[in-house]
C-alpha cells in the first residue's frame, strides 16, 4: 500500500514539474511575441497580454500538430529516468541532479528540434540564444522542484 502511495506522489510531482516547465515556456514565448508586437508599435495592454498568454497556453498544448506539453513530458521522463538510475551510483543532492536533468531535457528540446525540422525553431521563444538559455533554465527550475519533492519524501521515509 505504501509503495503505491509513493508512486502516486512521485507521478504528481513529475506532472507538476512538467506543468511548471510548460507554463514557463509558454510565458517566454508569449513575452517574445509581445516584445515583437511592441517593436512594431502595436498597442499592447494587460488585457492583450493575458489574452495572448491564455490563448498560447491552450493552442500550444491542445491545438497544432504536436503539443508542447507532451514534448516536455517525454523529454523530462527520459532525463528523469536516467537521473534516477544515475542516483544509484552517485551521491549528489537529488535537487541539483534533477535540476541538471530538467535543464538538459529542455536544452535537448530547443537544441535538437530544429535539427529534425530543417533548422527551423518551432518554439518562438527558442529562436534567440537568450530564449534558449531561458528555456534551459526553466527546465532546471522544474527539475529542481521535482528533486526537492523527492528529497522531502526520502527524509519523511527516514523518520
Amino acid at each position: 500500500m505504501e509503495r503505491g502511495r509513493h508512486i502516486v506522489k512521485v507521478s504528481i510531482s513529475f506532472l507538476a514539474s512538467v506543468a511548471i516547465a510548460t507554463i514557463l515556456l509558454v510565458t517566454q514565448t508569449t513575452a517574445s511575441n509581445i516584445a515583437w508586437l511592441s517593436s512594431m508599435e502595436m498597442p499592447v495592454d494587460i488585457t492583450v497580454m493575458v489574452s495572448m498568454f491564455i490563448g498560447d497556453l491552450i493552442s500550444m498544448n491542445f491545438k497544432g500538430e504536436f503539443p508542447v506539453g507532451v514534448l516536455i513530458f517525454v523529454g523530462m521522463l527520459i532525463s528523469f529516468l536516467v537521473t534516477r538510475i544515475a542516483l544509484i551510483w552517485v551521491n549528489i543532492d537529488k535537487r541539483y541532479l534533477y535540476a541538471l536533468a530538467g535543464g538538459m531535457a529542455m536544452f535537448a528540446i530547443v537544441g535538437l528540434m530544429p535539427l529534425a525540422f530543417y533548422n527551423l525553431d518551432l518554439i518562438a521563444g527558442a529562436r534567440s540564444l537568450l530564449g534558449k538559455v531561458y528555456l534551459t533554465c526553466s527546465g532546471m527550475i522544474a527539475g529542481y522542484y521535482f528533486g526537492a519533492r523527492q528529497t522531502e519524501k526520502s527524509t519523511d521515509e527516514n523518520r
